[in-house]
């Protein structure tokens, strides 16, 4: 059991280093199409960023509501990276960051869904979380 717990914990933090990666890029690729940077929506996506790494904070620390919220959000990401895979004339190359952010996703949406490492690392977090309250 121990070595699932671990198998969980390492997926998890390479998982949220990877949802991470794919934030930076978005945020890096839409200020690189656009010729002015406007100040308004750095800050608005520094704030995005900062919530994400939040709730993968609250993902790891074992809140059950954090886990819901992230699927429900990823889930959102994969449709909107889906979309816009098929509706964007563009060639497939400029497509490459779409690909990753709906494979990053859908990853995601399985392992805090349905992957017996994660299920055990996260029950172990919440028995860690319930034993210092006592």
């Amino acid at each position: 059991m121990e070595d699932l717990i671990a198998l969980g914990r390492k997926r998890t933090i390479l998982l949220s280093i990877s949802i991470l990666l794919v934030s930076v890029h978005t945020i890096y690729l839409y200020h690189a199409t656009h010729p002015v940077v406007e100040t308004k929506k750095i800050v608005q996506q520094a704030i995005r960023f900062l919530l994400t790494i939040l709730l993968l904070v609250m993902i790891y620390k074992g809140k059950k509501g954090a886990k819901i919220i992230g699927i429900v959000l990823f889930s959102l990401g994969l449709l909107g990276a889906l979309i816009g895979l098929f509706m964007i004339d563009k060639p497939f190359l400029a497509k490459t960051p779409l690909l990753v952010m709906s494979m990053v996703y859908a990853l995601a949406i399985y392992f805090f869904s349905a992957n017996s490492s994660f299920k055990a690392f996260f029950e172990s977090q919440q028995h860690k979380k319930d034993n210092l309250d006592i």
